[in-house]
């Protein structure tokens, strides 16, 4: 076991001692840092003359939604919304700018989307027209509204049933709460996943092709038991590097933001950010589930670039195809109408990255068993970076 551990601290110091890897992981972690906050450096402009800063407009919207934070959601707090919005005056354009809008609606921007998204409305005049009764019967409708949508999908019956059952769990009534510290994380993440996945294949992909441009491959091979030792180091280094470094950076990530952003949120539900969604989960919850889940979409994703690394011999090659392989699903986009095709295009690690594919109305029946899209996605990372490991130890000891 020791001859172990120290076959696999050797094989860190070989990552680590590269200059190259020093100066990716140093960049890595700017460009987390950089992107996280990204969007309140500059400002907002109007009619070619800066309103507000995003800075000062992130930090004057979060203490109003602070200020309404505790709040249950009914039909006081939405015709509350509705009043304040009515005070703009009315406008074919953009509308934030007005006096009216700062002054008397801004502070409900956020309960403004939910009405938009649980009614059905797209401006301001069709706000103002939703009736009282409507209003006490928010949460009736809201489910209407999530039902409908399921029963538009091209799901099976099994499957829609299972979508809905599955959102009538969520616990009403909502309690508004600040959460913009989580929304960003949220926004982040898909950013803070694709530079994961790089950072990884530039470390890894020298792990074994590395051997044959040294010219140490003969060596290893000569060995009679070292070399069966050697390659299991390299693929517990592959996936250790990996899991540290996902750790490494979404926490980098996540305190940068809520140090910005404020720190509250977690146990708010999801539904204060999607309003139709099915998922009966915290902010926090999903927060922890989309780190899990890139967590093993970058596990498969290493595991392919040592199974490249192994069989191609040179690191070039392999980030050249695993570039390729991350960017080009970015431009392909497969209908929602061919649910097994759109399933199964989500099951590429890039793709797996994407919020949309773990929060979502979708029910998949796998063999007679329904799960949701994000546990398709975790048990096949699971399943398919077992099944590769094997090709990777043959590659390089063939």
């Amino acid at each position: 076991m020791s001859s172990f551990c120290e076959l696999v601290k050797f094989e860190y110091k070989k990552i680590l001692r590269k200059r190259s890897t020093i100066i990716v992981l140093l960049l890595g972690i700017l460009l987390t840092a950089i992107s996280s906050v990204g969007t309140l450096l500059g400002n907002y402009y109007v009619e070619g003359k800066v309103f507000e800063s995003n800075y000062d407009g992130m930090k004057k919207d979060r203490e109003y939604r602070r200020s309404l934070s505790g709040r249950v959601i009914n039909s006081s707090f939405l015709s509350e919304a509705i009043a304040a919005y009515s005070h703009i005056p009315p406008t074919d354009g953009i509308y934030v700018h007005t006096n009216e809008y700062q002054q008397y609606a801004r502070p409900y921007s956020e309960i403004s989307n939910i009405i938009r998204k649980v009614y059905g409305v797209d401006n301001l005049k069709q706000m103002a027209s939703i009736t009282e009764e409507n209003l006490n019967n928010f949460y009736a409708i809201r489910q209407n509204m999530v039902e409908r949508i399921i029963e538009n999908t091209a799901m099976s019956e099994k499957e829609k049933t299972n979508s809905i059952n599955l959102s009538r769990k969520v616990k009403t009534p909502f309690i508004y709460s600040y959460t913009g510290g989580y929304t960003r994380f949220f926004a982040q993440m898909y950013t803070t996943a694709i530079l994961i996945c790089f950072i990884c294949t530039i470390c890894i992909s020298p792990l074994f092709a590395g051997e044959y441009s040294d010219r140490m491959d003969s060596l290893i091979f000569s060995s009679k038991y070292g070399k069966n030792k050697m390659i299991c180091a390299k693929l517990f280094t592959g996936i250790s590097f990996t899991i540290l470094l996902n750790i490494a950076i979404t926490i980098a990530s996540y305190i940068t933001i809520m140090m910005f952003y404020g720190w509250e949120g977690s146990s708010s539900p999801i539904q204060l950010f999607l309003p139709l969604s099915i998922a009966p989960f915290t902010m926090g919850q999903v927060a922890l589930l989309y780190f899990i889940v890139v967590l093993f979409g970058n596990i498969l994703s290493s595991t392919l670039v040592m199974v490249l690394s192994a069989k191609l011999k040179s690191p070039f090659i392999v980030l050249v195809i695993m570039t390729a392989i991350t960017i080009i699903p970015g431009f392909v986009k497969v209908s929602e109408n061919v649910l097994w095709m759109y399933h199964l295009y989500n099951l590429i690690p890039v793709n797996m990255f994407n919020f949309d594919n773990i929060i979502s109305i979708f029910s998949i029946d796998f063999l007679g068993l329904v799960i949701q899209p994000y546990e398709l996605i975790l048990s096949f990372a699971i399943l398919a970076s077992i099944t590769l490991l094997p090709f990777a130890y043959k590659s390089f000891r063939i």
